[in-house]
């Protein structure tokens, strides 16, 4: 599976995603990785209807998408995966996939969070398994757009 990018954003698929991200890297396949919104038939309906025309959509479970992932049934597609916020690739790492880099884009500020870029707000707990991640050789990055200068969360959670 050519996975071309892993991103957290709260708002999961938008214009952000579809345009700079989908259209930018040539995605084929949008995999929302998340157990709440895998059994939401609304929620996956709008998901859908927010990609792009020619951009395959699922929502899968964190074991739903893991299993696929082994089986290799989307390894010959450019595959996004998308999350909600960062429980779920924290738990997909544990469990022992890889990636190299995760990619947090938007999340949103709301109480208990604190705000440490423009886009970007973490809560002590979210905070907390970025560097769990990051312990496990995964790069933690902040961009809102492909084009946007990378930047290291864990640089930033330090200001």
């Amino acid at each position: 599976m050519a996975i071309v990018n892993a991103r957290v954003d709260d708002r999961l698929i938008h214009g952000q995603v579809a345009t700079s991200w989908i259209r930018g890297l040539h995605v084929e396949v949008v995999v929302v990785v998340d157990d709440r919104i895998a059994k939401d038939e609304m929620q996956k309906s709008i998901l859908k209807m927010s990609a792009p025309a020619d951009t395959r959509v699922y929502a899968l479970s964190i074991n739903g998408f893991l299993e696929r992932y082994q089986k290799g049934i989307l390894d010959k597609y450019r595959v996004m995966l998308v999350f909600e916020n960062v429980h779920a690739p924290y738990d997909m790492a544990r469990k022992g996939f890889q990636m190299e880099t995760l990619n947090l884009g938007g999340m949103r500020f709301k109480e208990g969070r604190r705000q440490i870029s423009k886009a970007l707000s973490l809560s002590r707990e979210e905070e907390e398994l970025i560097r769990k991640m990051a312990e496990m050789g995964i790069k933690i990055e902040h961009r809102q757009l492909t084009g946007d200068d990378s930047l290291d969360v864990l640089s930033l959670l330090e200001k």
